[in-house]
């Protein structure tokens, strides 16, 4: 029987949570990568609140310290992992992609790489799969 763990994301880019996060998730790969099961476990992603300024490409960070939006867009393209990120919470915090760029009459998308703005209807989908809920 195949396991599905869901991250559920909401502490902010800036906070220590967050960064908890992406190490679960890089660590939960690669534990699945190297073990040999029938079943492996699978892994759900979702980013509500504060955590999508996570998705934001225009997020700066100084040359010292790690930028978790770029290290969540490699995590994305090398898992080919899906990383939903509730569209009214990204919206409310200025993230954006092209469709509703368009919709809202705003000037350009910034919604970094690897990322994609979805309903709440898709937490709820992702909720019901899930054998385990995991909230950062």
């Amino acid at each position: 029987m195949t396991t599905t763990t869901l991250l559920l994301i909401t502490a902010d880019p800036s906070q220590p949570l967050a960064w908890h996060a992406y190490r679960y998730a890089k660590a939960f790969m690669q534990h699945t990568q190297e073990a040999d099961t029938v079943s492996p476990a699978k892994l759900s992603i979702f980013f509500y609140a504060d955590a999508a300024n996570t998705a934001n490409a225009l997020r700066w960070q100084s040359a010292d310290r790690a930028d978790l939006t770029q290290l969540w867009s490699q995590f994305s393209a090398a898992y080919q992992q899906r990383l939903p990120v509730c569209v009214s919470t990204a919206l409310t915090r200025g993230v954006t992609d092209e469709d509703n760029a368009a919709r809202h009459r705003l000037q350009t998308n910034n919604l970094a790489a690897g990322f994609e703005l979805v309903g709440l209807g898709e937490l709820a989908e992702q909720m019901a799969l899930a054998t385990k809920v995991i909230r950062f």
